[in-house]
């Protein structure tokens, strides 16, 4: 068999290698069932919710996969970047550099794609390593996020830590654009070092606005039971925020959520007054999300298990300067 692999974009008679692969890699155990569905990729490719590239060896075969698609953020512009893997008797060839190379330049030009996002894995180099060589800029980090187990076999050449893993969020954006955003008082230094390599033009004004009154909390929430995850939006900031917290948290709980997260928009005035009352609970910050709701977003996180900082591997100095605030603020919240 010619060790020769061809990286292309997705082609609707990719779908059954593709789902083939998710197997061979992860068994049967992929938290979103829909992959192994070659129609539910199709339909994916059609109707621009998913975008992807493959590697395909000498005899035609799937043997690598990468994608962009919707997932949680609320703006249907922003693509997640990531469920790349590699079979393992392919895992030795250049073919997944190159299909990272494509899939990072090739894919978003093909598609009209401005804004993309992901999260790399905190117990490995590698993919924070070329996500950074690719343009993105690291905005934060998800403490705990993962469960090792959901890595050890797609990743057992790599590491077999069963822990649970963080992630280290990376933004890109080939749009930028001015824009005010308000800061809390806690975050300010944070902030605005987040936001000094972000390429859009960003004023700052400091939110001192109290919680709107005759105003609803308009969000929601997702649970990831497989993950141990519960994630809440809030699309806007109302007086009744404490009680729509209370009610989330209660969901989570019944979930059995090991981590919580509460993302809020930064163009809100008061969402100064919302990082008040989440730290006065225990939440520290997670980092800023570009692009989230259309206006950027910040991320504030809980965890019932204290992490590991020292466990949490970065791939470059600016990451390594925003795990020490994150791990301040979370030191700041414990008591």
């Amino acid at each position: 068999m010619p060790d020769e692999y061809l990286v292309d974009q997705f082609r609707p008679n990719d779908a059954a290698g593709i789902a083939a692969l998710y197997r061979s890699v992860y068994g049967d155990e992929y938290p979103v069932k829909s992959v192994y569905d070659p129609a539910t990729i199709i339909r994916q490719a059609e109707a621009g919710e998913a975008y992807r590239a493959v590697a395909r060896n000498g005899t035609g075969e799937v043997v690598g996969h990468f994608a962009m698609y919707r997932s949680s953020p609320p703006n249907p512009a922003l693509y997640e970047c990531g469920q790349m893997m590699m079979r393992q008797d392919s895992r030795l060839s250049d073919a997944a550099f190159r299909l990272f190379a494509f899939s990072m330049e090739v894919l978003p030009r093909i598609h009209n794609i401005r804004q993309i996002w992901g999260e790399a894995v905190c117990n490995h180099l590698l993919t924070q390593q070329m996500s950074l060589e690719y343009g993105s800029t690291e905005t934060g980090i998800e403490v705990g996020l993962m469960p090792g187990e959901a890595y050890a076999k797609a990743l057992s050449k790599v590491s077999t830590d069963t822990e649970r893993i963080s992630v280290l969020l990376l933004f890109r954006s080939t749009a930028p654009r001015a824009q005010t955003l308000y800061i809390p008082a806690a975050y300010d230094d944070a902030l605005r070092f987040i936001y000094s390599t972000w390429n859009d033009t960003t004023s700052f004004l400091p939110s001192t606005a109290a919680l709107p009154a005759g105003i609803k909390t308009r969000g929601n929430i997702q649970t990831f039971g497989g993950s141990g995850v519960a994630r809440i939006q809030i699309e806007k900031l109302g007086d009744d925020f404490e009680t729509c917290l209370a009610r989330f948290f209660s969901e989570a709980s019944a979930a059995g959520a090991l981590v919580i997260q509460v993302i809020f928009r930064l163009t809100e005035p008061a969402c100064g007054a919302a990082v008040t009352i989440l730290r006065q609970r225990g939440f520290f910050l997670g980092g800023v999300l570009p692009r989230w709701f259309g206006d950027d977003g910040v991320l504030m996180q809980q965890v019932v298990k204290p992490p590991d900082f020292d466990k949490i591997l970065l791939a470059s100095k600016r990451a390594r300067e925003l795990k020490r605030i994150i791990r301040q603020d979370w030191e700041a919240v414990q008591n």
